[in-house]
């Protein structure tokens, strides 16, 4: 049994049905909630009738839409009113109600004047009520009753109220409406508010997106939401996951329910609708495709014109500028698709590149000709001629739409057959999607591809299992030992095995990206320095891009590596929850991704820890076990600075467990987590003035030095040692152009702890501290300000303070201008709106409008927008 989904983002709906209740004791109201299908109408009128039962006034809801007419509406009405007459009864009332009855009791007979006599009792009913009780007479959908409207607006009266539910206002509705309700679409706060109240967990980061995305226009719909949420559940695509409300498989589209009123009503407009809207949903397709495809299914023009306005009406189908029809949202063509079911919709494509190969007169459209031949498949008879043909067509296509282009490379290489033809076809292939990190496709390729000689297989294989996070045995025992090597480095990288990231020497691409994960590169690889920092943290996607180039590698767009290569994105911009949402992720791609998953439980760790929450920290950690290749990552995170040593024994301790780390991490060959490790280790050696243990880290950080550790670590490294001032101010320039907010952030921190001038570190950690939203540096920022007697900056004059945008911005939020009005006042776009506002909470520490509000106010910004 469905639990109830709760009222969200109705407050301002709620307020003005508690506030016409009240109007009533005065005067009778008649309220019309409006909304369309699925927008919540029940649900409000459930929850506002909950609050005025226990306020105790009567609630009397009329049972569904009457049919049969005025006289039908006036009985329904006096049913629910003998329902309750033990709490309404009155001396009085008996004798309307009697008279009512004796009216509806032969609605077959035509009396004249009987709607008039109908609507004066039940008036005198309601006033006799209202005399005893405030009453409220509930009715929903009064679109499919309108014999019940005479009999409701005839109740209205002191001390009673009706409230109505319609999917439109309008007509006489309207008219009689004294006060009209809208229930406008939810916004996306107020769908999240929903799931948190359904779930009792808060959302994972990608949920309400991808919901969003999916829903497109009926993202909004409490309905729409809640039924398919519910089937998402059912299918166990949703559950919560350390303790946030997570999507399962991401990559697999999300359908609308079955049962949802667009697929009922597209069914009841028969198979000739479900067909188009299907055609609609699986290719491109517009209104001068019509005729082929009523030639191609054996259809009527005319027949299917009227079916495609009708499908457009009904909201099903939705037609843009230029002529082309498309489903309302991807999760109806995602269910139009599952409901047909792939055998059909091949069998549909097949007969509609059947019907464009014997159309006469112009040459038909090679692309929606592929396009079709294509999504076909198997369905269609292997012909070398149709491989060549969509080769050929790729060909012109791949840089302007390489994922058609490869969708079309992938028939052809069913069609060729086998041979040198399908040799050359499978090598495009892989490298198409390689290129556009279309890694899940590529896996179902190389496990597809026929036996044959493909000097890029091997390659392709290798690349799909790493990111996929899948093993292949059956691929590599058809490519045989001279794949080996390639296939030794998938294996040891996911399994986490010992000598896991130690790859044959040379200078191909996977030695490379090998040589940065484990033993260090050579001077000779290209780009060096990146090499050695990608390498640090296990973020393959930045390795294969570095040794690759954008030419060669996309960056993948699911499975657990992009996953990870986010995770590295978030951090680095100090998206602290974006971290541990990535992580999430992370969690649920690949099986067998056990080392990436459990690297990542630790940078979400100390993401946690910046945020000032421990707990949940070291839960995310202790799955995670000490040895290699984790050992030096686990030390980095287990001493968070957010719980560093309290005494300079622990932290002498602690360093001592350091070098452990780091020597069995270099001994298992590799590098992850051993920069972090140093330059963690080097700050809490400085932190206590532990000089030996410092000199011995400055000398671990000098060995091999461009090689097995960056230039910025090293020079790190060796200013919180020494306090060089050389090395401090080379370590901290490579800081910023790196631009990684939490790394400044910690070190320009811990320099500001030893430096002799500490002021311009402290204020720049201040900043950072600001920028990403960490309680930990903030505080750790403003106790040392303290004990080192920084004070912060005096504030600038107004003048200087804002600038004159900034100034009219400021002004029209005090306005209560949204940032869409403000943008047309000021003539920017809404976007460079945000911008600025983004810049001003960082520069102002703010952290609403109302707060902006606030220092514009206290600094006395002189001006206003004019």
């Amino acid at each position: 049994m469905r639990r109830r989904w709760t009222i969200a983002g109705r407050r301002e709906q709620l307020g003005a049905l508690d506030k016409a209740r009240l109007d009533a004791a005065s005067g009778g109201q008649f309220v019309l909630v409006n909304g369309p299908s699925g927008s919540g109408r029940t649900a409000l009128l459930e929850a506002s009738a909950s609050a005025w039962r226990a306020a105790g006034a009567a609630v009397l809801r009329v049972p569904g839409p009457a049919a049969g007419g005025v006289v039908a509406g006036f009985e329904a009405v006096l049913h629910v009113v003998r329902d309750q007459y033990e709490r309404l009864a009155d001396p009085l009332l008996s004798r309307p109600l009697s008279t009512i009855a004796a009216l509806c009791a032969d609605s077959g007979t035509d009396l004249p004047g009987r709607p008039a006599m109908l609507a004066e009792q039940t008036s005198m009913a309601f006033g006799l009520i209202g005399r005893r009780v405030p009453a409220v007479l509930l009715a929903d959908d009064l679109d499919d009753a309108p014999g019940l409207v005479t009999a409701l607006a005839s109740a209205v009266r002191d001390q009673c109220m009706v409230v109505a539910s319609a999917r439109a206002a309008g007509g006489r509705l309207t008219t009689l409406a004294d006060v009209v309700v809208a229930l406008p679409p939810l916004a996306p706060d107020a769908v999240g508010q929903m799931l948190v109240q359904r779930y009792g967990a808060p959302l994972d980061e990608a949920v309400l997106p991808a919901l969003t995305t999916a829903l497109g226009p009926l993202a909004g719909n409490p309905a729409t939401v809640a039924a398919t949420v519910d089937a998402l559940t059912d299918a166990g695509r949703l559950a919560v996951i350390r303790g946030h409300l997570c999507l399962l498989d991401p990559q697999i589209p999300i359908v609308l329910p079955p049962g949802h009123r667009l697929v009922a009503g597209l069914h009841q407009r028969g198979t000739a609708a479900v067909r188009i809207a299907t055609m609609a949903a699986v290719t491109r397709f517009g209104l001068d495709d019509l005729p082929l495809f009523a030639r191609a299914t054996l259809g009527r023009l005319d027949s299917y014109g009227r079916t495609v306005d009708e499908l457009v009406t009904d909201g099903v189908l939705l037609a843009d500028p230029q002529g082309g029809i498309r489903p309302q949202s991807p999760a109806l063509a995602a269910r139009l698709i599952a409901d047909a079911g792939p055998q059909a919709v091949a069998r549909l494509h097949r007969a509609y590149a059947a019907a464009m190969f014997r159309r006469a007169g112009a040459a038909a459209d090679r692309s929606a000709l592929a396009d079709h031949v294509a999504f076909a498949g198997p369905s269609m008879p292997t012909d070398r001629r149709t491989a060549v043909s969509l080769a050929a067509t790729a060909a012109e296509v791949t840089d302007r739409e390489p994922d058609r282009a490869a969708d079309w490379l992938r028939a052809a290489l069913w069609h060729a057959g086998g041979g040198r033809a399908a040799d050359d076809i499978l090598s495009r292939l892989s490298r198409l999607l390689i290129r556009t990190g279309q890694f899940t496709r590529l896996a179902e390729m190389v496990r597809a591809a026929p036996a044959g000689r493909s000097g890029d297989l091997a390659t392709a294989a290798a690349l799909a299992s790493l990111h996929t996070g899948t093993r292949m045995p059956e691929v590599m025992a058809r490519l045989g030992p001279a794949a080996e090597p390639i296939f030794r480095l998938v294996d040891r990288w996911l399994t986490g095995a010992a000598d896991g990231i130690r790859p044959a020497a040379g200078a191909s691409d996977f030695a490379i990206v090998g040589r940065a994960l484990g033993d260090g590169v050579d001077p000779a690889d290209p780009a060096t320095e990146e090499l050695l920092v990608a390498g640090s943290t296990g973020d393959l996607v930045a390795l294969f891009g570095l040794v690759l180039g954008s030419q060669r590698y996309g960056t993948p767009a699911d499975g657990p590596l992009a996953a990870y290569h986010r995770l590295h994105d978030c951090y680095a911009r100090g998206d602290l929850s974006g971290v541990v949402s990535a992580a999430r992720e992370v969690e649920l791609a690949g099986a067998q991704a056990l080392v990436v998953r459990r690297l990542a439980r630790l940078w979400a760790a100390e993401a946690l820890a910046m945020l000032g929450k421990d707990d949940d920290s070291r839960s995310w950690m202790q799955s995670v076990p000490v040895e290699p290749p984790y050992a030096a990552l686990r030390w980095w995170a287990e001493n968070s600075p957010a719980g560093e040593a309290t005494t300079a024994e622990e932290a002498a301790d602690r360093l001592r467990g350091a070098r452990v780390a780091y020597e069995r991490q270099r001994a298992h060959g590799s590098r992850i987590g051993c920069e972090q490790l140093l330059v963690r280790a080097a700050i809490l050696a400085g932190r206590f003035g532990l000089s030996t243990e410092a000199a011995e880290l400055a000398t671990l950080a000098g060995t091999d030095q461009g090689r097995w550790l960056s230039t910025e670590t090293t020079l790190l490294v060796r200013a919180l040692a020494t306090g060089d001032t050389a090395d401090t101010t080379s370590a901290a320039g490579l800081l910023r152009a790196r631009a990684h907010r939490p790394a400044l952030g910690l070190a320009v921190l811990a320099l500001g702890r030893m430096a002799a001038d500490p002021s311009p570190w402290l204020l720049d950690a201040r900043a950072v501290a600001e920028e990403i939203g960490s309680r930990w540096l903030r505080s750790a920022v403003a106790a040392t300000m303290r004990d080192r007697d920084v004070r912060r900056p005096r504030p600038r004059s107004a003048q200087e303070a804002f600038s004159e945008v900034e100034v009219q911005i400021i002004d029209l939020i005090r306005q209560a201008y949204t940032n869409r009005q403000i943008a047309a006042h000021i003539r920017m776009s809404e976007k460079t709106i945000e911008n600025y506002l983004t810049r001003l909470f960082v520069r102002t520490g703010c952290r609403s409008r109302v707060e902006l509000a606030a220092v514009r106010l206290t600094t006395g910004v002189a001006g206003s927008a004019r």
